[in-house]
This record gives C-alpha cells, structure tokens and sequence, in this order.
C-alpha cells in the first residue's frame, strides 16, 4: 500500500504540473466541452434538439443533384425565395391549400391551431412582382381542394450558411438568437404594437429577406442560402430558378379532415402566460396532419446524421460565440443565449461570418465530427458504467480503468503526464497537433479532460471519491448520447421535445413512443412554453 501511495503521489503531481500550463483564460479552453458538442451535435436531429440553442456559424456544401422537397398550394414552378426540406414527408405537412388569412393573435387566448396551420407560411411570391416584396394576401391565390408536392434537385453545389441548433423553432428559449441578433443586430419585429408575440411565421418571411440580402450584398454573392433544422432540415434558398432544376409537380392526397379539431394532438406550445398544461391539436407530427406520424419517422431518421453526404460542413474554420469571453449563460441559465449581448458583441460575430464566407471554402481538410464521433464511441458507455454504482469495490474500479487506459501506460517507468497526453491525441491526425484549428483544440482539450480525470479517478483510495470524479466529468462532457432511448420496438421512436411539441419531462427523460402518436395524451407542462414570450 505505501508503495501504490508513492506512486499515485506521484503521478498526481506530475498530472497537475502538466495541467497547469494550459491558461484557464483562454475562453477555447474554458468552452471546450460546448465547441466539442457544436461539432458532435452539427447536422444530427438527436444532439441539435437537446442543445438547441445555437451560437455557431458554419459554410455547408450540399452537392449538385441532391432532391429536395417542397409542399405548397399551387402547381407551378417555384421562383425568388423560398424554402426547401431535404424530406418529402417534412415538405408534404404544407402542401395543402389555403383556407384564407390567419386570424389575429387572440388577446389572452390560445392560439395554437392558428400557428400550427401557418407556423411555416409560404415566403415565396405568387406572381411575377420583385421577389424583395411582401407576399400577395391570401385571398389573391386560388384556392386548391388539395396541395402539391414539388422535387427539385440542386443544380450546383450549393454554398450556405448553417445555423446549428434548431434555429428554424420560433420560440422565445434562444433559438432564434443568432438569427435575430447576430446575423439581423435585432432588426427582426416578431412583436405586433400592442408588444403581444405574432404567431405563425414570427418573423420568417423577414429573416428569408433579411438572409438572402446579406448573401447578395455583403457576402458578396457567394452564399445561396441558409441551412436550419426544426422538425427536419430546411434550407431557405435565395433563388430558386438560379440553382434548382425542377423535377416534378405531384398532387398529395386530399385531406378531409378539419384542422386542428381532433383529440389527443401533440403537446404544443401555449400561449405566453397561459394554461401551459394542455393537450394541443392540429396538424403537427403525431396530430391530425397530413403524414404526420409518417414526418416523424422521417424526423427521427435523421437523429444521427443528415445521411447520404448531403451536407458537407467546413469543421476547420467556423464562427462560435464559445471562443469569446461573452457571458453565454447568464443567470445560469443552462442553456447559451446571446440576446443580451451587446450590439458590439453581435458585430463582432457578424463580421468573423463574413470573413469566414469571403475567405473560406465551403469544404474542409478533415472530418472533424468523425473525429470527435470516436471519442464518444470509446468513453460514452464507459464513463456511463463506471457512474452507474455497479462496482463494490475500489480495486474493481481501478482495475477496469486500467483496462480502458492500458493502451497508454508504459510499464517500464509510468509517467501521468505522457500517459493523458498520449491517450488524449489518440484519434488526432498527427500532422495536425502542432498547429491547431480551433476544432483540433477543442477536441484535443476534451480527451485530455476524459484521460487525465480517469487517471486521477484511479489514483483514489475510496470509491465514492472515484465515481464522484468520472459522475462530475460526466456532467461537464454532456453528450446527448447519455439521454438516447435504449430498446425501442420498431413501431417506436425515442421523443424529445422538437418545436413546437414535447414536455419537459421528455427533455429530461425521453423515452421511446408509438411513433403514429409520439406526443398524444401527455400530461405536464409544454417544454417550449409561449412563443416569444
């Protein structure tokens, strides 16, 4: 025992010597954790639900002759702005026909049913005026019995902004925060005279303008559009006659059933300062839309990945609030927000966007989502296992970290230091750790982390001492790995809250669900709460 004290003595100091030298100030370092997830979590359904709240700014690639989708009320080809899903069961929820102008906010009222049937109003122009005008009112578009579903495919590689998080819910928890702030410095009125939230669009139409003047005017024509994510992934793209070829116009099915009128719909937002434990109706995923259930499959596909190479993302240059020293948190919140920044702060942002579009390929050297996907593969169940209290003693838990490490550790003179250091680099290229990018950085800040606090978790003589190390680099790691549904059946899927459905019990413990109706009948209070309330 006094020897196996000298030792760990020993290597303690030597971690902490090692340690010290990286400087707490650097805000890379001290956001680490929330840049690895930026990466991990970019273009996955699952990871941009959970941390939804996005601060980061990547160039996307979406290659030439990649379909798209677009639901409408009209058979004729798209031109000017508009916006596409890279689903067809996303785009065939609005292919219906218009049933008039929505009616006004309701003073106190719910207003629900409005904002499910308009919450993506078409932004497009129904006639050949200046697509920078507003829309024509509702009463000018003939109306159909039924809608049409549109397929385009991408006519070049597409050049877009991505927005990560689920920057396409209109809700008042941050979502829309490096939108309305950042990209617009708060020039987006999502709020009628009498300060009472609009529903429906909240703004949309205004942020496709605002966007797509930005891609011409001072990102100098090289960007097509932006790419966001709320139940499925969008893109709103700046002209469609310029990059898509049509491929065909197809009449959905006609829906007889009446608009938000049936029983057991999904769990909705409420109204700001209303009765926020209600069952919500309409035709949301898992209601009484068109292909809803059918939506929610196509959602819940795209948990892990957008698939088929759609989207390339540029991972060695982004833009990310988590590498300045801004208070991203305030009041500890848990989630980032940027509302309160001052405008100086979202300049900044702004302009490091347009450095990175004017200066920057869409495409990177290195899949830097890869890489972090192999650190989550190896330390995920691990660190969940030894968290869980399922060891009795602490030789047992020493034991089964040594394993883990074993790969690392030279037995002929043991030295801490190297040991993190070489398990931390473990799945960097090696051209790379001398001259970092910011993802490197991070990535590599997070495995020394995970391998230096898993040393020190060894070097502990009592248990709790131990698991109380791995359960509090659990907490800083926060994947979303850790709140994933294990053993659904094959009628289910794994729900968490996607805008504008859910509770907070299904954010804090999603579970699986029939997936034809993933949010009927529950009980609790909605997770989204009043659209900008």
């Amino acid at each position: 025992m006094h020897t196996f004290r000298q030792l760990t003595i020993g290597l303690l100091l030597n971690l902490l010597i090692c340690c010290s030298t990286a400087s707490t100030a650097d805000p890379t370092i001290q956001n680490a954790n929330h840049i690895f997830n930026v990466i991990h979590d970019s273009m996955r359904q699952w990871g941009s639900s959970l941390h939804h709240n996005g601060v980061s700014f990547f160039l996307a690639t979406v290659p030439a002759g990649t379909q798209f989708y677009h639901g409408t009320s009209i058979p004729g080809i798209v031109s000017g702005t508009e916006w596409l899903a890279f689903e067809p069961e996303h785009a065939m929820v609005f292919a219906r026909p218009h049933r008039g102008p929505p009616p006004p906010t309701p003073p106190d009222g719910d207003s629900d049913k409005e904002d499910q049937n308009s919450h993506h109003e078409e932004l497009r122009r129904r006639h050949d005026q200046d697509p920078s005008h507003p829309p024509p009112d509702f009463k000018d578009v003939d109306e159909n019995d039924s809608g049409y579903l549109h397929t385009y495919a991408a006519a070049k590689d597409l050049r877009l902004v991505y927005i990560d998080g689920m920057s396409a819910g209109k809700t008042n928890k941050g979502t829309l925060d490096s939108q309305d702030y950042v990209l617009f410095n708060g020039t987006i009125e999502n709020f009628s005279k009498d300060k009472k939230p609009h529903r429906g669009s909240g703004g949309e139409y205004a942020r496709a303008k605002k966007a797509c003047e930005m891609a011409e005017n001072e990102w100098e024509g090289r960007i097509d559009g932006v790419l966001r994510m709320e139940a499925g992934f969008e893109i709103i793209l700046c002209s469609f006659e310029r990059d898509l070829t049509p491929i065909r116009t197809t009449q959905v099915k006609k829906d007889t059933r009446s608009w938000g009128k049936g029983k057991g719909g999904p769990k909705l937002h409420g109204p700001p300062g209303g009765d926020k434990k209600r069952t919500g109706s309409g035709p949301g995923p898992g209601g009484h839309g068109p292909d809803s259930s059918r939506w929610m499959r196509a959602v819940t596909s795209r948990y892990d990945s957008i698939g088929g190479n759609r989207v390339s993302l540029n991972y060695d240059s982004f833009v990310t609030a988590y590498s300045h020293e801004f208070n991203l948190f305030p009041n500890d919140s848990t989630l980032p927000r940027l509302a309160h920044l001052s405008p100086i702060n979202w300049a900044t942002l702004r302009s490091e966007i347009t450095a990175m579009v004017l200066s920057q390929d869409p495409k990177s050297s290195w899949d830097w989502q890869a890489t972090a996907d192999m650190i989550v593969t190896r330390y995920s169940d691990e660190l969940s296992y030894m968290a869980s209290g399922n060891f009795a003693e602490i030789k047992d838990f020493r034991d089964h970290i040594e394993m883990l490490l074993s790969p690392f550790i030279d037995y002929s003179e043991r030295n801490i230091s190297e040991e993190a250091e070489i398990c931390a680099t473990q799945f960097l290229p090696f051209q790379v750790q001398d001259d970092k990018p910011l993802a490197a950085h991070a990535l590599h800040h997070v495995a020394h982390t995970i391998c230096s606090t898993l040393l020190e978790a060894w070097a502990e003589e009592r248990l709790s001492l131990a698991q109380g190390r791995v359960r509090s680099l659990i907490a800083y790691l926060d994947w979303t790995t850790w709140k994933e549904c294990r053993g659904c059946k094959d009628n289910e899927i794994c729900v968490v809250p996607i805008w504008p459905m859910g509770t907070i019990s299904d954010y804090d413990d999603p579970k699986c669900r029939d997936a034809s109706r993933p949010y009927e009948g529950e009980d609790g209070d909605s997770y989204w709460g009043g659209m900008h309330g």
